[in-house]
């Protein structure tokens, strides 16, 4: 079937390695650039293996499994080609080299360009770090330089695997908003922080759901985040808290 989506993915199999039981099965969606995926779900529930399915490091598996970027389909895109379209941001960078912040991105953009780098630097609280060794930085630091070498790098579809995992409440509110501002582009993310998952995605994707044959669900971020959905997909009750202001917020009990 034709669609207009830009990512576009087909009755896909979450599987972490050969010979391994799917962890969901026969995963369909579809997002346009604007558009922001959460991902959710229990430790072990697929989430990095997913976003590494969809940036093409992982073999895809399903009798039909098929997953598109920009009309292309992945199994067809060589290392080039794919590069320019998505990008994959890793939980826990693994620096071989000890360069500086700035360096860094200079040389993870596809052509040369200093404004670039500064400006992307400075969207995420970072500039003040561009001539400290990565090896240097802390880790919530090192994560904010990652986010800003998955910006330069000008791929549609950024893949991000649990970008505020080491923020602290202010610099998880930035990267919140620099994403929210992302209208060109295809974000995925997984996160564990439910509420900042709510105040992000446009959509979320549920994990882990052993209750239902596939093992998933995916719906707008309002309708996903259900005190039953999420019960169902953590194994543990929930309730929503508001203020005088309507102001809300989702608590695990």
């Amino acid at each position: 079937m034709k669609s207009d989506a830009w990512l576009q993915v087909d009755a896909l199999d979450v599987v972490a390695a050969a010979h391994q039981p799917a962890l969901a099965r026969n995963l369909s969606f579809r997002l346009q650039p604007g558009q922001r995926l959460g991902l959710i779900g229990r430790n072990g529930a697929g989430k990095s293996t997913l976003l590494r399915q969809l940036a093409g490091l992982l073999p895809l598996h399903g009798e039909r499994a098929a997953v598109q970027l920009a009309g292309q389909p992945l199994s067809e895109l060589g290392p080039e080609r794919l590069a320019a379209l998505r990008t994959l941001m890793p939980a826990q960078p693994r620096d071989r080299f000890n360069l500086s912040a700035l360096a860094l991105l200079e040389l993870s953009q596809p052509e040369p360009d200093g404004p670039s780098a500064h400006e992307a630097l400075r969207r995420v609280d970072a500039w003040a770090l561009r001539d400290r060794p990565v090896l240097d930085l802390s880790a919530g630091e090192r994560q904010r330089v990652s986010l800003a070498q998955a910006l330069v790098q000008g791929a549609t579809l950024l893949l991000l695997d649990e970008p505020v995992a080491f923020q602290d409440p202010g610099h998880q509110s930035l990267v919140g908003t620099v994403l929210s501002n992302l209208s060109d582009r295809v974000v995925v993310f997984c996160a564990h922080d439910v509420n900042w998952v709510a105040r992000c995605a446009t959509h979320v994707l549920g994990l882990g759901l052993q209750q239902q044959a596939q093992g998933w669900f995916f719906d707008t971020c309002e309708a996903a985040l259900q005190a039953e959905r999420l019960h169902h997909l953590y194994d543990c009750r929930w309730t929503q808290l508001r203020d005088a202001n309507g102001l809300s917020a989702w608590v695990a009990l």
